[in-house]
C-alpha cells in the first residue's frame, strides 16, 4: 500500500443512539478543503448516510471503502466494519452500543499498523459497551491492555491542562492505588509528554493534595506527608519542576494558570474544575500512548440526541489537537 501523503485521521463512531455521529459530521463539514487531512469513518455506510439525511448535515460526499488503497481526498471515507444501520436517537440500547466498540476496537486496530496517523474516538457508555469481549472501564484501559503501555489520562485545553494519577475508580479505593512509585511514574510520564507532544521543553507541574488542605499536619490525614511528598522530593532532587502539593479548594482560583500541567489525585478532582473552566472547548488525551488518540470531553449526550443541538465545538478541538500533537511528534523526529 502507498501511503498518502496526507494525514489519515481515523475516527470511531461512538455510541450510534448519542450525539457522536451528529458532532463529527458538523465539526468535519466545518473543514478547508487544504487541510491536508484523509477522513476515515469506521462504521457501515449506511448509519453515516441515515444519520447525516435525518439530521439534516451538510458535509463532503461518503465514499465507501473497503482498503485505504481506495481512499478519496475529497470525501468522508466509511469504512465498512458492520453492515448494521439500526439506531434509535436516546435509547438505551445494548446491541446498538456493541457497534460503538466495533468501530473503535477496528480503528485501533489500523492505528497499531500505522493505517492512520491520528485516532479521535466518539463517546460511549461505559455501562452499555461493557460485555464479554469488552470488560474494560473505557476507551483508555482498553488502550492501556492493546498496547501494554500505561497512559495518563489528560484534559488538555487551552487555558490548562489537568492529568490524572487514578482514573475511573471509586473513591474509596483511591488511597489503596497510590504508591510513591505511581507517582513518580506519572510525573515523569507527564514531564515526556508536555515535551514530546507539546514541545515544553522544561515544564512546571503542579500536584494537587491527596487531603484536604494537604491533610492539615495530619490531623485530617498523613498520605501526603507519607506519600506525595516524598514522591516530589525525589523528582526535585536536580531540578524543580515539581510544585506542591496544593490543596484543591483554592488552587482552580487562579493558581493553576501559572503551571504548564496539573496533576490531579482522583477523577473529580481534576475534571470538575477543568470542565467547569473548560467545557466545549476540552479534549481528553490518552497521553504517553505510541499513537495518537484524542476525544471530546462530553459524553453520549442521549438527553439531545437527534435533536441536533449538539455542539461540535468540544470534537473539533480533539481533531485540532491531534494534529498538533502529530505535527510536533513529526518535527521531532
Amino acid at each position: 500500500m502507498v501511503k498518502s501523503k496526507k494525514i489519515n485521521v481515523g475516527i470511531s463512531i461512538g455510541d450510534p443512539n448519542g450525539i457522536g455521529i451528529e458532532v463529527m459530521l458538523k465539526a468535519l463539514s466545518e473543514r478547508p478543503s487544504n487541510d491536508n487531512c484523509n477522513y476515515i469513518i469506521y462504521s457501515s455506510h449506511g448509519l453515516i448516510v441515515n444519520q447525516k439525511k435525518d439530521l439534516n448535515i451538510k458535509s463532503l460526499p461518503l465514499n465507501k471503502i473497503e482498503s485505504f488503497d481506495e481512499i478519496s481526498n475529497n470525501s468522508l471515507n466509511i469504512k465498512e466494519v458492520f453492515t448494521e444501520s439500526k439506531y434509535e436517537f436516546g435509547m438505551f440500547d445494548k446491541h446498538v452500543s456493541q457497534n460503538a466498540i466495533i468501530s473503535f476496537k477496528e480503528a485501533v486496530k489500523d492505528a497499531s499498523y500505522r493505517n492512520i496517523d491520528v485516532l479521535i474516538t466518539s463517546p460511549i457508555d461505559k455501562n452499555l459497551s461493557f460485555s464479554k469481549t469488552f470488560k474494560y472501564s473505557g476507551h483508555t484501559d482498553y488502550l492501556r491492555n492493546y498496547f501494554n503501555e500505561d497512559p495518563i489520562m489528560l484534559m488538555v485545553s487551552k487555558k490548562l491542562k489537568v492529568g490524572l494519577l487514578t482514573e475511573h475508580i471509586a473513591l474509596k479505593d483511591v488511597v489503596h492505588n497510590i504508591t510513591i512509585e505511581k507517582i513518580i511514574k506519572k510525573l515523569k510520564l507527564l514531564c515526556q509528554v508536555l515535551n514530546k507532544d507539546f514541545g515544553i521543553l522544561k515544564p512546571k507541574i503542579a500536584v494537587l493534595s491527596i487531603n484536604p488542605h494537604v491533610g492539615d499536619n495530619g490531623v485530617i490525614g498523613t498520605e501526603d506527608q507519607k506519600i506525595l511528598i516524598p514522591a516530589i522530593n525525589e523528582l526535585n532532587k536536580n531540578e524543580d519542576i515539581i510544585f506542591g502539593p496544593f490543596s484543591a479548594d483554592t488552587f482552580f482560583c487562579n493558581n493553576y494558570a501559572k503551571y504548564d500541567a496539573t496533576l490531579a489525585v482522583y477523577h473529580d478532582q481534576g475534571l470538575i474544575p477543568f470542565k467547569t473552566i473548560s467545557f466545549g472547548e476540552g479534549v481528553n488525551y490518552s497521553a504517553g500512548l505510541s499513537i495518537i488518540r484524542t476525544s471530546p470531553d462530553h459524553g453520549t449526550g442521549f438527553d439531545i440526541a437527534g435533536k441536533n443541538i449538539a455542539d461540535p465545538s468540544s470534537f473539533r478541538h480533539a481533531l485540532d489537537l491531534a494534529l498538533d500533537i502529530h505535527e510536533v511528534r513529526n518535527k521531532t523526529l
